[in-house]
């Protein structure tokens, strides 16, 4: 077990101190500590406490207290470091919640001032209008931050053509390990001598540690263009001028905190075309690199290997991307062209695809000039280290990333990767690939199991080996992730003693006492690469028996482990993941931090399934599940919510309101039976019941309908189609939402389907998903649902009939959860049967809506868009002839089921509609169409765009004629 109760008094009164001065928020509680202990890298290492400074007075205050009472401290930004420099037992500065601004965009000097938190994304949304950039665009360019990157000096895919983030940085303001300010930037080596206070102290000393030994620095740091290890020596000692700002680059926090930076921007292109380059042989394409290279224009050379691909044919969202390249294909390269016209490109691109043949392993181009289609395949290659991830043989086995960093130069990469590739055979065990092949930093990952002894001690023995052949090639051990904790055991034999011996020096001159960023990063005394791992021999979780079946995963705490810490859940302006966290900025409501709860109540970090600490990390998970296709390793903590809840209850007992809420189908339909008199009692005593069921007391309840629709559809011409009837049967699955309370949009459905030909049937009698019961932890009463479900629509299926839906959480939860409550063959069946409208009628040969002359803004339902995606909406809609639509990247309307109504929920349900949807319909024109096929986000929408009624694409369908 990890030492979660603070063993150190020293933290104790800090805690206490830092309280009394920082208007940030201080934590030291087991929770927070252990939600910090761990980064996307190999390494857990629990923190002292966690501070979010509001301001750099903040930081100045945490430096100096934290002196004062002898603890150690590490900035941290998105905690995406794969090396581990953003773990450590010091006390966190975490900048992602408050200090995360673009301050100022200067497009005359094409400069921007940045806090350390900023987005990457977000510094580019704010540079865009002017036409200017931030040319290092790495992976997470959604999700690290800013400062992080100037920690790392981060590249990214087109570092051909922008370099490392040291080349962008201009000064830095920066606070010292005493709280002390200083500001870093550019100063002409004349005036060095003169400079004033703590800036030219430094500057004196550093010059005058490094010029005496000038010759043994330059002669030990390789000329490539991926060299991260280290500090930046070289640049202190040849660059024109002498800018500190350089050497707090790439220095992963050890020598000062930064508090603001000036970075440079660079203009955007006009236009880039893309040539995917299929290669047949695993290591052909790094003989080919050498001559593309040359190639005019060229902005990247990017690659990824057939493991990738495979990864990537499993994920909804990768799927129709990676079909863009040969079935066979065992290497495929990216190669981006850039330049200020569309036809300037589109000439560059078709002329090297023509001669591409000829290349060293004659690979097959193809050519790709749609920005949409470019996008798509660079998303693939962001989520490449995700994607590996799903190709291994078990869970506990994973791609693991310790040797996956190191800068070669690019001509010397064929030799290079197939010694790589022999030294870990020789090992016993493979690997996968991608990463950035034009400048000969590859990040090669290696498939192990560091749960068990003998595969952490072989870690240990191929780190060597591969630094030493890094060395023998004149490489890099780092090109772009940083030292952290796993590479600066090994910095010595790339530099050597003298040099290492500079570097302690170095950082004595910023950090005397030796606490920033301490535990051997880059400077010695150095920890084994081996040692302080977040999966190592020790580790032991244990799940109990559970509801769902994980079988596939191998256990649900295997599933939960599959969170590898990247962190894509923390973007913040594209997608759906994380709606919570978006609004919060907390880490504990990331799908990461909601992983790594969990991870620790299955170790007994964290007191288990009881853990009151799971409960507060899970209560704003929306169940969305835009992460199980928008997380690349597909963590699905909508179901891990389901099943601990369950498992909770189990222990602890289940509360009202997730009766009231999980069983809604049973009180509906006793509502039902008297609607006018449920209305009536809801409008005398609504405030009383909302109270009772902890509903927040201003959400409105829904009404139910004078009549529910199973009820109407008896008695009209639906329920009376004729035994006789030619036509082919559809069975139109009646959920509760849509049957008491809103049955609009199940005529509508009805109606599109008998005109497109079909026979439309309801189940000879109601039966419920389980949808609500699941979402509240209710899964014994889900799983009954469910029975009753396949025992009534199993028949209709084994006939041959398809099940289409109406509420997409309904009927997708046919397709999702029901083969893995119910396990059942004829689950699996009915889940293969059940359909939404939009897919169905795309199966129709020769479907047609007709027309409408309107315009439309549509939001997706999640469900729909983390398991069918919005493809079948669009080219359903699309043949409306007339019909003019927008579908939003508008996220989760915040309603979710219940989650909207519940109490304690509302503001954090409002903000994440406000995000986005709120203000797309009400900027709507009156007369625009508002679609939404979920009963919720129609809610939702009526509670707060007032004036607006928002309607089923079923709907919008029935009105073409």
């Amino acid at each position: 077990m990890l030492p979660v109760v603070q063993p150190d008094p020293r933290a104790a009164r800090l805690e206490r101190a830092l309280r009394q001065e920082v208007r940030g928020e201080v934590r030291f509680d087991p929770k927070s500590r252990l939600l910090y202990s761990t980064d996307a890298s190999l390494y857990q290492l629990v923190p002292a406490g966690v501070v979010l400074p509001r301001d750099a007075a903040d930081v100045r205050a945490a430096h100096r207290l934290a002196a004062e009472h002898g603890v150690p401290v590490l900035p941290r930004g998105g905690g995406t470091a794969l090396a581990g420099q953003t773990v450590g037992a010091a006390l966190v500065l975490d900048f992602g919640k408050y200090m995360n601004r673009v301050l100022e965009v200067d497009p005359d000097r094409r400069r921007a001032r940045v806090q350390p938190g900023v987005r990457l994304d977000r510094l580019n949304r704010a540079a865009a209008p002017h036409g200017l950039h931030f040319g290092p665009d790495p992976a997470t360019i959604r999700q690290c931050c800013v400062g992080g990157m100037i920690g790392n000096n981060s590249c990214g895919a087109r570092s051909l053509a922008y370099g490392k983030t040291g080349d962008h940085v201009h000064s830095l303001d920066c606070v010292l390990h005493d709280g002390a300010d200083v500001r870093f930037g550019a100063v002409a080596r004349g005036a060095v001598a003169a400079m004033p206070g703590r800036e030219g102290e430094i500057a004196r000393e550093v010059l005058g540690i490094l010029e005496p030994h000038r010759d043994s620095v330059l002669a030990r740091y390789p000329r490539i263009p991926r060299r991260v290890s280290g500090y930046n020596f070289d640049h202190v000692l040849e660059a024109p001028e002498l800018n500190l700002a350089q050497l707090v680059v790439g220095s992963e926090g050890t020598l000062a905190t930064i508090t603001e930076a000036e970075v440079g921007l660079v203009p955007l292109p006009g236009a880039r075309a893309l040539v995917l380059l299929s290669f047949r042989g695993r290591w052909d394409s790094m003989d080919a690199i050498p001559r593309i290279l040359p190639e005019a224009g060229l902005s990247a050379l990017e690659i990824v290997d057939s493991r990738v691909l495979q990864g990537a044919r499993e994920l909804l969202e990768f799927r129709a991307t990676a079909a863009l390249v040969e079935p066979d294909a065992l290497g495929v390269l990216f190669c981006e062209f850039s330049g200020d016209t569309a036809e300037e490109v589109a000439a560059l691109a078709h002329d090297f695809a023509g001669r591409a043949p000829r290349l060293p392993g004659a690979p097959v181009p193809g050519v790709f000039l749609d920005p949409r289609v470019q996008t798509a395949a660079w998303a693939l290659r962001q989520a490449a280290t995700g994607l590996l991830y799903r190709t291994t043989p078990t869970r506990d086995i994973k791609p693991r990333e310790f040797v996956e960093d190191t800068g070669i130069p690019p001509e010397k990469l064929g030799a290079y990767t197939r010694r790589f590739e022999e030294i870990v055979n020789r090992h016993g065990t493979t690997l996968g690939f991608f990463g950035h092949a034009g400048h000969g930093c590859l990040h090669i990952r290696v498939d192990l199991n560091l749960k068990r002894g003998d595969d952490v001690r072989r870690m240990q023995a191929i780190a060597g080996d591969i630094a030493e052949l890094v060395v023998e090639f004149g490489g890099s051990l780092s090109g772009e992730h940083g030292d952290g904790l796993a590479r600066s055991e090994f910095l010595p034999l790339m530099f050597g003693a003298e040099v290492m011996e500079l570097h302690r020096r170095v950082k004595h001159v910023f950090d005397p006492e030796g606490r920033m960023n301490p535990g051997g990063k880059i400077v010695p005394p150095h920890q084994r690469m081996s040692d302080n791992l977040r999966f190592g021999e020790a580790y032991a979780a244990k799940a109990p028996p559970t509801w769902f079946d994980y079988s596939e995963d191998g256990g649900w705490d295997k599933a939960v482990e599959k969170c590898n810490g990247m962190a894509v859940c923390r973007k913040l302006d594209a997608g759906t993941m994380c709606p919570s966290f978006m609004v919060t900025l907390e880490e504990e409501h990331t799908v990461r931090g909601r992983a790594n709860a969990l991870r620790e109540a299955m170790r007994g970090n964290l007191p288990g399934m009881r853990s009151t600490e799971v409960v507060e990390a899970l209560d704003l998970c929306l169940q969305c599940k835009a992460c199980k296709t928008e997380c690349p390793v597909g963590v699905d903590m909508a179901r891990y919510k389901a099943e601990f809840l369950a498992q909770h209850f189990r222990e602890t007992g289940t509360p009202k309101e997730a009766l009231f809420f999980g069983r809604i189908h049973d009180f509906a339909k006793a509502g039902s039976l008297a609607p006018g008199l449920a209305n009536l009692g809801s409008s005398l005593f609504g405030g009383a019941m909302k109270a009772a069921a902890h509903v927040d007391p201003r959400r409105k309840l829904p009404t139910f309908d004078a009549r529910p629709f199973r009820r109407e559809w008896r008695g009209g011409r639906g329920g009376s189609a004729s035994g006789g009837d030619a036509r082919p049967t559809v069975v139109l699955f009646d959920d509760t939402f849509h049957n008491f309370f809103q049955s609009a949009p199940l005529r509508a459905t009805a109606a599109v389907l008998e005109r497109a030909g079909f026979r439309v049937v309801l189940p000879r009698r109601q039966v419920c998903c389980g949808r609500a019961a699941i979402s509240k932890g209710l899964l014994d009463h889900a799983v009954d649902k469910q029975r009753e479900l396949v025992e009534v629509l199993a028949p209709e299926v084994e006939r041959g009939a398809k099940i289409v839906g109406v509420e997409p959480s309904c009927i997708l939860t046919l397709r999702d959860e029901l083969p893995d409550l119910v396990r059942d063959p004829r689950a699996r069946a009915i889940a293969g049967a059940a359909m939404m409208l939009e897919e169905f009628l795309l199966s129709v040969p020769g479907w047609k809506p007709g027309r409408l002359e309107r315009r439309a803004v549509v939001h997706g339902h999640c469900h729909q868009k983390a398991i069918v995606g919005m493809e079948p909406t669009r080219e359903v809609l699309g043949r409306v002839e007339g019909l003019e639509f927008t579908v939003l990247d508008s996220g989760c309307c915040g309603m979710a089921g219940s989650f909207g109504y519940e109490r304690g929920h509302y503001e954090v349900s409002r903000a994440a509609g406000e995000r986005v949807l709120f203000p797309a319909v009400r900027g709507a024109a009156p007369d625009d169409l508002v679609v939404a096929p979920g009963f919720s986000c129609r809610s939702q929408i009526g509670d707060f765009c007032e004036g607006r009624r928002a309607i089923h694409t079923a709907e919008l369908l029935a009105m073409a004629r």
